[in-house]
């Protein structure tokens, strides 16, 4: 029987395709992208966004325990463009033909006018707040406040399983904790 020798630059080879292939399958983070980057890809997928502020500590705690969760990192990957916006940036940001300012009058701290119209339409302007737009950038819905990772499973799937357009949440969170044998603190 022969035996084969490993030489110093082929064990350096396998051990680095080794770790490249277990780093990429352990690495399932959340992949961010900009408005502008997404801004010619429109009619391809959803976009999520969420809003956050340097300063809010439950942003920072979602973006810690909820959007390093690997199932949640990698759903959202699959199947959303994924924005992470400062609501207090200062830059400009130009998205679907119009210009998005700072504006210091907004607020005690000032807000982003892109950041507040995409939360327009809910009561409680706060942070975070995550955004679900559809496929041709229209808004679908903005939910305020921390989301823990259980629970931001089950709404992930609502909107990219596009179950928003058949069913009531209501309807949704009972089938979806039927089928995943626990219930989440959504149906309350």
């Amino acid at each position: 029987m022969k035996t084969r020798h490993f030489t110093l630059p082929m064990c350096l080879l396998l051990v680095s395709f080794l770790f490249f292939n277990f780093s990429e399958a352990d690495n399932q983070d959340v992949k961010w992208t900009s408005f502008e980057k997404i801004s010619n890809k429109k009619g391809k997928r959803m976009v999520f966004i969420e809003l956050y502020t340097p300063w809010c500590r439950w942003c920072g705690r979602m973006e810690k325990l909820t959007f390093s969760d690997p199932a949640i990192a990698k759903y959202m990957n699959k199947n959303f463009y994924n924005i992470r916006f400062n609501a207090e940036n200062r830059r400009p940001v130009k998205f679907l033909g119009k210009s998005y300012r700072f504006d210091t009058k907004d607020g005690n701290r000032g807000r982003h006018t892109l950041a507040r119209t995409l939360m327009q339409d809910n009561q409680k302007q706060g942070y975070p707040t995550v955004v679900f737009l559809n496929e041709n950038y229209g808004l679908i819905q903005a939910i305020p406040g921390y989301i823990t990772a259980k629970d931001f499973e089950a709404i992930i799937h609502y909107f990219g399983d596009d179950n928003y357009k058949t069913e009531t949440w209501e309807q949704f969170v009972e089938k979806y904790d039927l089928q995943n044998g626990g219930s989440s603190d959504l149906d309350e």
